[in-house]
């Protein structure tokens, strides 16, 4: 792989997957809305910048590389927060995203790589909803299935590559979200004890810099039309994770699990963890507790901790 496009490149996903193109020395266009949020690339010369909204994605085509190799779509309006639940702007980020395939095949780029999310795994249980309600945040996963469906429909008619990565539970510098990682950390930074699900539920928390660089290998090595889970080769009780978090931040922290009742389960079963080490080549080496502290200071920071 010599190249590379990036919507959604100033995200927190998005941009660390720029960020590790650029440093292996592809060529990547970046696609945002406003260029001047990736001045913090500057220093990159083999990085060119597209401004474009996600309505105008079938009118760039002349702004656009041909023949790029990979083209990696991140773009997607509410990925976390109420806006999951708001099915009208949902609907519209799965034309946005069927926008983005059709513009990679007009440039004729070979691959198409499409985020995807942890929270798909979640929605098989609905097909008995009289046991299992759904969350109205639920309305986002069912949005990437259905795109995950509608894009593999669309790739093979149009003759392009395409997978779908899906992101395990990803958290690092960068992430402005509430997410579990973050209000966990933050919890602690402030000596308090965070409000938690019960401690045996499986979860598996992954760094961005590892993330960014499967996103990556998947782009350079895939199998066509499979879908890729981004994370550990083996999963762990969340309180074994909240366990070496609070060891590392605050260990006089008293910790109690069970608190919040949640229906919310991860059907892991529907991945295969080991898909992306065995068929891209891929590789990790993380230390936890390191990545851990980095986060923390990042949030120290953000926070004015």
């Amino acid at each position: 792989m010599k190249s590379a496009i990036v919507t959604g490149a100033n995200g927190f996903i998005g941009g660390a997957v720029c960020r590790e193109l650029l440093k292996q020395g592809m060529e990547v266009t970046a696609v945002v809305r406003n260029k001047e949020s990736l001045a913090y690339l500057a220093e990159y010369d083999n990085l060119k910048i597209v401004e474009a909204q996600l309505t105008e994605y079938l009118n760039i085509e002349d702004k656009m590389p041909y023949e790029t190799d990979v083209f990696y779509h991140f773009a997607w309006e509410g990925a976390y927060g109420p806006i999951l639940g708001e099915y009208k702007q949902q609907i519209k980020d799965i034309e946005y995203t069927c926008d983005a395939i059709t513009l990679a095949s007009r440039i004729g780029c070979k691959k198409f790589i499409m985020a995807g999310t942890i929270n798909e795994l979640e929605l098989l249980q609905f097909f008995h909803a009289e046991e299992n309600v759904p969350r109205k945040a639920c309305i986002y996963g069912i949005s990437k299935l259905a795109c995950d469906f509608m894009c593999k429909t669309l790739a093979a008619d149009l003759g392009i590559m395409f997978n779908v990565a899906i992101i395990g539970s990803c958290f690092g510098p960068g992430d402005h979200s509430r997410r579990i990682h973050n209000s966990v950390i933050l919890k602690l930074l402030e000596g308090k004890a965070p409000t938690l699900v019960s401690g045996d539920t499986m979860h598996d928390w992954i760094y961005i810099d590892d993330v960014a660089k499967m996103f990556v290998c998947v782009g350079k090595k895939s199998v066509n039309m499979k879908n890729y889970y981004l994370g550990h080769k083996s999963l762990r009780r969340l309180q074994e994770i909240v366990e070496d978090v609070r060891d590392e931040i605050n260990p006089q922290v008293s910790l109690k699990f069970g608190e919040i009742q949640s229906s919310f389960a991860i059907d892991y079963s529907l991945v295969d963890l080991n898909a992306v080490y065995e068929d891209c080549d891929f590789e990790i080496c993380d230390d936890f507790k390191d990545n851990i502290r980095k986060t923390a200071e990042w949030l120290k920071q953000q926070e004015g901790l």
